[in-house]
């Protein structure tokens, strides 16, 4: 892989989110009859949270991300779907790139998937110690909630095979909030 050096300085948190989200995006993939470019979503995947810890991640990030991308010899067209993609990708402004909604819509998505809920909830104990996590991940994990927050974030997704795979995901999202609940008690 190109980028292993910037993969293996992202912390353990964040190579399993690049890890997921490139993963997701081969699934939503697979869901259509467009294939992704996979070292574009690979490039984003790896890049776009290098800055978290900075006010504007995204800018600062991408940014990093041109310096890299102009290192490792990514052409000038690549370099600015990247660059554009990190950029707005707290925004998820509309796109036609099939590759750049994929990761969008991934980042999206793995909220829904067991890990991806473990280490949202890590990053907030990590990121907000002054809020209550077990009493909030108690309110948010009633079922009821759940399927508002699904609603709400089907609006956002882009790609119609991503909203095919929140619907084939929702009973393990549900079902993965219930478990850890339980832990919980």
């Amino acid at each position: 892989m190109k980028l292993k050096k910037e993969f293996d300085k992202l912390p353990g948190d964040l190579q399993v989110h690049a890890l997921m989200l490139i993963s997701i995006c081969k699934e939503i993939s697979s869901l259509s009859k467009k294939k992704i470019n996979e070292e574009i979503v690979t490039a984003c995947a790896v890049l776009h949270d290098t800055k978290n810890n900075e006010e504007d991640h995204a800018k600062s990030g991408a940014e990093y991300a041109k310096k890299v991308l102009i290192k490792l010899r990514y052409s000038k067209k690549d370099r600015e779907r990247i660059y554009d993609a990190i950029l707005h990708h707290t925004n998820k402004s509309k796109t036609k790139d099939f590759s750049v909604a994929c990761f969008y819509d991934a980042d999206i998505l793995c909220r829904f998937y067991p890990l991806g809920i473990l280490r949202a909830w890590e990053h907030n104990k990590v990121h907000h110690p002054e809020r209550d996590w077990r009493k909030l991940f108690k309110k948010v994990s009633i079922k009821k909630n759940l399927k508002g927050y699904e609603k709400h974030m089907k609006s956002k997704l882009q790609l119609k095979e991503s909203k095919k795979l929140l619907d084939l995901k929702s009973s393990e999202h549900i079902a993965s909030y219930g478990f850890l609940r339980e832990l919980l008690r």
